[in-house]
């Protein structure tokens, strides 16, 4: 052996060693940068397009056939946690239990909420029933993104259907290795759920764990809603988890272990502040992991942290913590990812919401058949909703939780039961329980492998209004010149279109009510003449079908051959329809007087009955009594005084009312005619206390047959199956509210919309059922995203 004793060569291989050794670092670095920013490019590409939450509040979730579904719903953008303020085109939907479609509506959705109701057809047999909303934009989306409310309705000729609830028919073990993976000589978390089809399970149950030769191992003591879990080091022996009551035995083999992989073990329940994550291996899988790099990989969307790990022969296993405020409230998923972004095993936690504010009711006075009441909260400008009823109703028995549907449902393939309980009132023993439910999620709704290799594509369009099109039927010279203007008197809408080269015009954004009739014209310019033509239009954007099938919860259980009905409870007893009359009309003499004249402010105008033969122009009466009328090139209408204002200089405007509404927009008057009113008080000289520049006052009063009609040279056109129209709760005409029936399915008072100020306190009202005790129910959320979902029980002697 030689020994190199020249000092200079010495010096030169040691500076080779360390040169190497830096690089190895450098280049080991470099690629675990890289690898970081393949994972969170893979992330933020998939979960780049923004994505909706919606939720529905119900006044109640069990309905007599004969009744109307009254909702409220709230949409988030799950990237901001906050009220999504560009949906405007929901989709509601109601589906019967066999999946058949039975009504639709297009719902307006205004600052993050949307209202509407489905009245029901008395007919519809007894059983369970589903909403659905959707919006286009969903559609761009592999995962099913729709929202979906469960109802019962009741047909009271039949009763209610008794549902199944022998869970001996379907019931079944899972077992669920906690992060999908089972790996010989890895202590491993087993989930274990006990359950029929319906979700159904047996009290007090225990499952024992047993070997090939029924050796009991473990005994499982699973909680009331069937679930449990334990721990074992699996071995090449089969492992089999057993439930015995009486004669029904039911057994299941745990699955085989692998020989390779990586186990994975989340604790988030223990500790009020951090998830514990332990990663694990056996001495088998690490050849495989040579020359890559394991990443813990927690996320919600696209927020996320990435954290290296550090496993090799020496070290089998890694434990960390992780603090809360590393992860987001609701979902969480945690992954296992290696450099070549292949996934070894993941898992889903829930995070609490970090606070939960305050709020509390107060009644105030009762008054005129109402209760006043008070609220006081911490909820600064909220937008919620509040359903009243009976205390001990029954109508309220499927849960309805903005919380669950907000932060849970949308992450997760199989919905949780009993949410309400999980979320209202939080302990450790709930969190704990409901991470026994989120261990036993047997498929990820968001695959890792999806994620890396299709990201979404915005092949769908967030729908804002109606979209209208249509088509000159006439040549045109020089297209430049023309406009086609739509326009509904009734609904306040006057727009204008260019005209193409194609003779096409194109209304976007249109927030028109279902059935409105709208009027359609060619306009000439310079001076807007109005052109007789006939046009071909269509609404483009009004039928957007959800891609995805609709799939009806438990279908796959087992329908009985014939259904059995409860009519043992008593139901709500309605009022008999009122018998309306014929009308009587006095065939009298009209009078020519003024009807308008005693109404404030008008007894100093000069007042014009207008006679029903009148065909003269509108805006030409208002021209002839001291105004100046002009019309712009974009169709609008320019009102002004003859005298300038000696104040600032400038010609004065009128104020100007249609049937004492204050108009904003002269172009209004040009869609009427004088066959349209009935009075007009005019003045040019009146003063105008204003600090606009106001002087004259012009009041139009159309008559009581006033309706919307085509216009001189103009095309009417309906727009079928447009938005659901804005309407108030009406209640049921309810025979009496001291009766059994009221108190297991009555509905005392819904309130759809209540705003809370800017600090939080709100005023609301309902009808007084004269009963003491009442059930409050009052669900919304704030503008910066705070989710409220309350209950209370009233007592108001």
């Amino acid at each position: 052996m030689r020994v190199n004793s020249n000092p200079m060569e010495m010096r030169n291989c040691l500076l080779l060693t360390i040169l190497l050794l830096i690089s190895n670092i450098l280049q080991g670095q470099e690629a675990n940068d890289k690898t970081v920013a393949q994972i969170a490019t893979a992330l933020e590409n998939y979960f780049l397009l923004e994505r909706e939450n919606i939720h529905l509040h119900l006044n109640k979730t069990t309905f007599l056939s004969n009744e109307k579904i009254w909702l409220k719903g709230y949409v988030v953008n799950r990237k901001t946690n906050q009220p999504f303020f560009n949906t405007t085109n929901v989709f509601a939907l109601l589906y019967d239990d066999k999946g058949h479609k039975l009504f639709e509506k297009l719902l307006f959705a205004s600052n993050g909420t949307f209202t509407g109701n489905f009245e029901l057809d008395k007919n519809l047999p007894s059983g369970d029933y589903y909403i659905q909303v959707y919006t286009n934009w969903m559609n761009n989306f592999l995962e099913n993104e729709s929202t979906v409310q469960k109802i019962k309705i009741i047909n009271p000729k039949e009763g209610a259907i008794i549902p199944n609830s022998n869970p001996t028919e379907s019931l079944a073990i899972t077992l669920n290795p906690e992060g999908g993976n089972l790996i010989k000589g890895i202590s491993t978390i087993i989930g274990v759920k006990l359950a029929d089809c319906f979700g159904n399970t047996f009290v007090n149950a225990t499952i024992e764990i047993q070997d090939d030769k029924n050796t009991i191992l473990q005994t499982i003591k699973l909680n009331p809603f069937g679930f449990g879990k334990f721990e074992i080091i699996p071995t090449i022996s089969p492992i089999k988890a057993v439930f015995q009551s009486n004669d029904l035995k039911i057994e299941t083999l745990l699955p085989l272990a692998s020989d390779i992989g990586i186990a994975l073990e989340v604790n988030n329940f223990s500790h009020a502040d951090q998830a514990i994550v332990k990663v694990k291996t056996n001495a088998e899988t690490i050849p495989l992991l040579k020359d890559k790099q394991l990443y813990v990989v927690v996320h919600q969307d696209d927020k996320k942290s990435i954290i290296p790990l550090k496993i090799n022969q020496e070290n089998l296993g890694q434990t960390l913590s992780i603090a809360n405020k590393f992860l987001s409230e609701g979902i969480n998923t945690i992954r296992i990812i290696d450099s070549d972004l292949k996934q070894w095993c993941e898992r889903v936690i829930y995070v609490h919401q970090k606070e939960e504010k305050p709020l509390n009711i107060m009644f105030n006075f009762k008054k005129e058949g109402k209760i006043k009441m008070v609220g006081y909260s911490d909820y600064a400008n909220a937008n919620l909703s509040i359903s009243i009823l009976p205390e001990e109703t029954k109508a309220m028995e499927i849960e309805d939780n903005i919380i669950y549907t907000s932060t849970i449902s949308p992450y997760i393939t199989e919905s949780l039961t009993n949410a309400l309980y999980y979320l209202t009132e939080p302990t450790r023993k709930k969190y704990y329980e409901l991470d026994l439910v989120l261990l036993n999620q047997k498929k990820p709704k968001y695959d890792w492998e999806n994620i890396v290799a299709n990201p979404p594509k915005s092949n769908y369009t967030f729908d804002i209004g109606l979209t209208i099109k249509g088509t000159v039927n006439q040549e045109l010279k020089n297209n430049s010149n023309y406009k086609v203007r739509l326009y509904s008197v009734l609904d306040l809408i006057l727009v204008l279109s260019d005209v193409s080269k194609k003779n096409e015009y194109l209304f976007e954004n249109i927030a028109v009510a279902d059935s409105t009739v709208v009027d359609l014209s060619l306009l000439k310019s310079p001076e807007l003449n109005v052109i007789s033509t006939n046009f071909a239009t269509v609404v483009l954007n009004r039928n957007k079908p959800f891609k995805k099938p609709f799939w009806v919860p438990f279908s796959e259980c087992p329908k009985p051959q014939v259904y059995h009905y409860d009519t043992s409870f008593d139901l709500p007893k309605f009022n008999g329809e009122i018998i309306k009359l014929n009308e009587v009309i006095l065939k009298t003499k009209p009078k020519k007087t003024l009807v308008n004249e005693n109404k404030f402010g008008n007894s100093n105008l000069r007042g014009y009955k207008i006679q029903e033969n009148d065909t003269s122009s509108l805006l030409g009466f208002i021209e002839q009594n001291g105004f100046n009328v002009t019309r712009t090139a974009m169709g609008e209408v320019s009102i002004t005084g003859r005298q300038t204002s000696t104040l600032l200089g400038a010609s004065t405007t009128p104020e100007v009312f249609l049937d004492d509404r204050v108009l904003f927009s002269f172009a209004e008057l040009d869609m009427l005619d004088m066959t349209d009113i009935d009075e007009i008080y005019i003045s040019s000289t009146a003063i105008v206390p204003s600090t606009r520049n106001k002087q004259g006052i012009i009041k139009i009063y159309r008559r009581k047959n006033f309706t919307t009609k085509t216009a001189v040279k103009s095309v009417s056109f309906m727009i079928k199956k447009g938005f659901e129209r804005n309407s108030n709760f009406v209640n049921n005409d309810y025979q009496s509210y001291t009766n059994k029936g009221f108190e297991n399915y009555g509905i005392v008072d819904w309130c759809q919309t209540i705003l809370t100020d800017e600090k939080g306190n709100f005023l609301f009202e309902f009808q007084d059922a004269n009963i003491k005790k009442y059930k409050v129910v009052i669900q919304g959320f704030t503008i910066d995203g705070k989710l409220i979902n309350k209950e209370f029980n009233l007592s108001i002697d």
